[in-house]
């Protein structure tokens, strides 16, 4: 018979093979424990046999509302190994909005550890789809609930018993759960492999490479730097929770090479007292992404960690992305998002009529890559309100909702969100450009524009401004910054002085959040005796 490969490293899958190659080797550390890869298979393979050992079944989803940790590792993955489809959570959300997105989800089955518990207790009658018996929790048995761990201990350590294909559902991902419509945006196992396919090579992993892993696991740019270690067998050093002090010590302690940090997470970093003092020098590669870092956030990085490399992410969790890498800024691409990873194909198509437009020319952003979602979760009509297909090619595009540009190099540049465009007077403001120019001034931390509704133009630019520390910056510093820099129609018609900034997951700027708010004539009045 000929030879024949078969192709048996999907993500989880992955896991099992380190265990044969790199049995004895460092895999996961967290808050002092540490497992080597024989070990984390085991442990996945008990708690994936506990799960079906307790009637779930293929394809059956269940959720997890765990704080970041080694329990919450273990848990992810078993679920992924018995064939199941993981669902995790925003351990932040509120209780409405966790009962939105369990009703959506229809999880047979709920997993929590020791502070999350009390929040499922307080919404149990209004989650008909999660069965008695079934709310699991990686803590201390209690009423109502089953320890998952007690019931993994007594379960087999030899691999679960299901053939798991490349195209069964792996995880159902929410962005947000703070909108009335959920979203859960439905990844198969195939579409996974963008993150080690895509970011591997980019991003210099290798079997050396020791990633801190400072994001929650429900957030879809961990992955980025999470299985390319995973694929090499690397090391994970998982923080509990982040701080710019814990994450150092990380560093120095465990060596980290690798780490994915959004950008009020750098902002964080660059004002730690410690850092001045800390052994960075392991450091190979720093990850962004979210929303757009800021040119002096930016420069700081790069001397404060030289000779790491500051590499710039831009995708979305239905999946596509572009990497710039250090050597772009040398080729004068600064300003762009990169090009896309490996296998995936970027367009840029008119608003209007949804041709595809040449090399220069502003229009939506629109993607075709190995990591598209399969869908968002049962609901087919919105999955298709983002799909274009390309006429050339006949093959399908997801529509990103994002404005930007193609240079003739093949760079992405990426001017805003198309509902973050401010339309004022006839004219189209993009909210990045504006937000640019004050975030270069020395006393801002963080900028947001947003549209204000305006009686004479339609909208007008609202500035909401976080000062760094200590500064005494006023609004007239900031006009006086921003009218040599900006055209007349760009400048804010107001500003506005915060201590944050409503966030979404990993801090991100809940835009939504700002027009809400000053949509409906919300008071400018500020708190900390700074007004508009």
């Amino acid at each position: 018979m000929p030879l024949k490969y078969d192709f048996d490293l999907l993500c989880h899958q992955v896991i099992t093979h380190n265990a044969r190659v790199f049995a004895n080797d460092l895999a996961v550390v967290c808050e002092g424990r540490r497992l080597t890869w024989r070990e984390v298979d085991e442990e996945t393979n008990r708690f994936a046999n506990a799960l079906l050992d307790s009637g779930l079944r293929h394809g059956d989803r269940v959720a997890l509302l765990m704080s970041a940790g080694l329990d919450s590792f273990i848990a992810f993955w078993g679920v992924i190994k018995a064939g199941l489809v993981s669902v995790p959570l925003n351990v932040l959300l509120d209780t409405g909005s966790l009962a939105r997105l369990l009703g959506d989800s229809r999880a047979r089955a709920v997993i929590a550890n020791s502070g999350t518990t009390a929040t499922l207790d307080s919404i149990r009658d209004r989650l008909p789809s999660v069965e008695d018996g079934r709310y699991l929790t990686a803590g201390e048995e209690s009423e109502g609930w089953t320890s998952v761990t007690v019931l993994a201990a007594a379960a087999s350590a030899a691999a679960p018993p299901v053939t798991i294909g490349p195209d069964d559902s792996i995880t159902v991902l929410y962005t947000s759960g703070t909108t009335g419509i959920p979203k859960g945006i439905e990844h198969s196992h195939f579409s996974r492999l963008m993150y080690p396919l895509g970011f591997g090579m980019g991003l210099r992993v290798d079997h050396s490479s020791v990633a801190i892993v400072a994001t929650p696991p429900y957030a879809s740019g961990t992955w980025i730097t999470m299985m390319p270690t995973m694929y090499r067998g690397g090391t994970l050093v998982i923080l509990p929770k982040f701080s710019a002090s814990a994450f150092l010590s990380a560093v120095e302690q465990e060596h980290g090479t690798h780490a994915f940090l959004v950008p009020t997470q750098f902002i964080a970093l660059l004002n730690e007292p410690r850092l001045a003092d800390s052994d960075v020098s392991s450091m190979r590669c720093l990850v962004t992404s979210g929303q757009p870092i800021a040119e002096t956030t930016y420069q700081a990085l790069e001397r404060t960690f030289a000779g790491t490399g500051i590499y710039e992410v831009y995708g979305f969790s239905e999946g596509f992305a572009t990497l710039r890498i250090p050597g772009d800024a040398d080729r004068g691409k600064r300003r762009s998002v990169g090009k896309p990873v490996l296998l995936d194909d970027v367009r840029i198509i008119s608003g209007t009529d949804g041709r595809e437009l040449p090399p220069g020319e502003i229009g939506e952003i629109v993607a075709h890559s190995v990591g598209m979602m399969k869908g968002y979760l049962d609901n087919p009509e919105l999955t298709e309100e983002i799909i274009w297909y390309s006429p050339e090619t006949g093959r399908s595009y997801m529509r990103s909702g994002d404005v930007g540009y193609l240079d003739e190099d093949g760079y992405l540049y990426v001017s805003g969100r198309a509902k973050d465009m401010i339309k004022s007077g006839g004219l189209n403001i993009f909210a990045a450009d504006i937000e640019e120019v004050f975030m270069a001034h020395p006393d801002v931390l963080e900028v947001a524009a947003i549209g204000l509704p305006d009686p004479k133009w339609g909208e007008t630019p609202l500035l909401v401004v976080i000062p760094r520390p200590g500064s005494d910056l006023t609004e007239e510093d900031l006009r006086a910054w921003g009218d040599g820099k900006l055209a007349r129609y760009q400048r804010p018609s107001r500003i506005v002085f915060r201590e944050d900034l409503p966030r979404a997951v990993y801090g991100k700027v809940r835009k939504d959040a700002l027009r809400e708010e000053f949509g409906t004539g919300a008071s400018l009045e500020l708190s900390g005796g700074q007004n508009s």
